[in-house]
C-alpha cells in the first residue's frame, strides 16, 4: 500500500468516477484503475462496485475511506513540517481556538514569537461544541475552550485562563444602552444568538438567564460566527448576549453574571511536541495577567 494508491482511492470515492479522478489527479485513467486494483488485491476486498454506467463504494470501501483520508492528511502535515525545517524553521505549534479571553492569545503568542521566531504557529478556529484533545488522533497540540467543556480524561492536562461575565449587545440608539440593564425589558426583543452547536455552554447560559427573569427569548437567528452576530446587532436586526470580551466596548455588562464564563486550555500530558513545552510558560504568564486585553 502506498500514498499514490490511497490518493487514487480517495479521488475515485469523491468523484465516483475513474475518469473524473484521473482528470483531477492529472494522470491516465489506466493508472488510476491499476492503483485501485493493486490496493484491492493488497487489502483482499473490493472497494468499488463498477458498472459501465456508474461507480459506487462497497461497504468495505466506505469503512476504509476515513482511514485513507487520515493517512493522507498525516502525510501532508508531515511534508509541510519538513518543508518548514528545510526553509529554516525549527518547529511547529498547532493551536485550536474555540474560545479564549480577548487579548490572551495576542499577549502569549506575541511574546513567544519574539523569543522563538523560527517556530511556525498555526491557529485554527474550531467549534466550542467538543474537546478535540480528547480524541485519539487529535490534530492539534493544544485547544482553547470553555472550561465546562473539559472532559474527565486522565491523559489530559489543563490550565484555567480566566473568567468573565456576560454583556448585552444592543443596536445603536437602543434605549437600554443608556441605563442599568433590566433583562425583563427584553421579553419582546428579537434575539440573535451564537448557535447551540457552536457554543452549547453560552447558549444554555443565555436561556437560563432569560428564564430567571421570567421570559423565553424570541430567537430569530442563530449563527456559528460571533462576528456575524455582532454585525447583525449593529445593523439593527436584534439584540444579543455575549461574553464581555466578545461583546467589546459596545456591550452593556449584565449584573450578577461575573465569572459565569470560564476559559481553559487543554493538552495531552505526553507533550510530544517540544514547541508546546516552550509555549506553555508564556501562556501561564499571560493567564496570570490582570483582566482581558482590548
Amino acid at each position: 500500500m502506498d500514498l499514490n494508491q490511497l490518493t487514487s482511492f480517495e479521488s475515485v470515492a469523491q468523484t465516483l468516477s475513474f475518469t473524473g479522478a484521473a482528470r483531477r489527479l492529472g494522470i491516465p485513467q489506466s493508472t488510476v484503475s491499476r492503483q485501485i486494483n493493486d490496493l484491492e488485491t493488497q487489502l483482499g476486498v473490493r472497494l468499488f462496485f463498477r458498472t459501465k454506467r456508474d461507480v459506487q463504494l462497497t461497504q468495505e470501501g466506505q469503512t476504509f475511506l476515513p482511514y485513507a483520508g487520515e493517512i493522507l492528511e498525516a502525510a501532508r502535515k508531515g511534508a509541510y513540517a519538513l518543508r518548514q525545517l528545510r526553509d529554516g524553521a525549527r518547529g511547529r505549534l498547532s493551536l485550536a481556538v474555540s474560545a479564549a479571553p480577548r487579548g490572551l492569545l495576542e499577549r502569549s503568542l506575541g511574546d513567544f514569537a519574539r523569543e522563538y521566531p523560527e517556530i511556525v504557529v498555526e491557529l485554527t478556529r474550531v467549534s466550542c461544541g467538543r474537546c478535540l484533545m480528547d480524541e485519539d488522533q487529535a490534530p492539534f497540540d493544544l485547544q482553547f475552550l470553555p472550561k465546562e467543556m473539559l472532559p474527565e480524561a486522565e491523559g489530559l492536562e489543563s490550565l484555567t485562563l480566566g473568567e468573565e461575565g456576560l454583556s448585552l449587545l444592543l443596536p445603536p440608539g437602543h434605549p437600554l444602552a443608556q441605563g442599568p440593564v433590566e433583562l425583563s425589558a427584553l421579553s419582546k426583543e428579537r434575539f440573535i444568538l451564537v448557535a447551540e452547536a457552536e457554543n452549547p455552554i453560552l447558549y444554555m447560559q443565555i436561556l437560563d438567564l432569560c428564564r430567571a427573569h421570567r421570559f423565553q427569548p424570541h430567537v430569530v437567528s442563530r449563527s456559528d460566527d460571533v462576528e456575524a452576530v455582532r454585525l447583525s446587532v449593529a445593523s439593527g436586526l436584534g439584540v444579543s448576549i455575549l461574553p464581555v470580551s466578545q461583546a467589546g466596548a459596545a456591550g452593556v455588562p449584565i449584573p450578577d453574571t461575573e465569572g459565569l464564563t470560564v476559559y481553559a486550555a487543554v493538552w495531552k500530558k505526553s507533550l510530544l511536541n517540544p514547541a508546546l513545552r516552550l509555549f506553555l510558560p508564556y501562556l501561564r504568564k499571560a493567564a496570570q495577567g490582570d483582566g482581558f486585553g482590548a
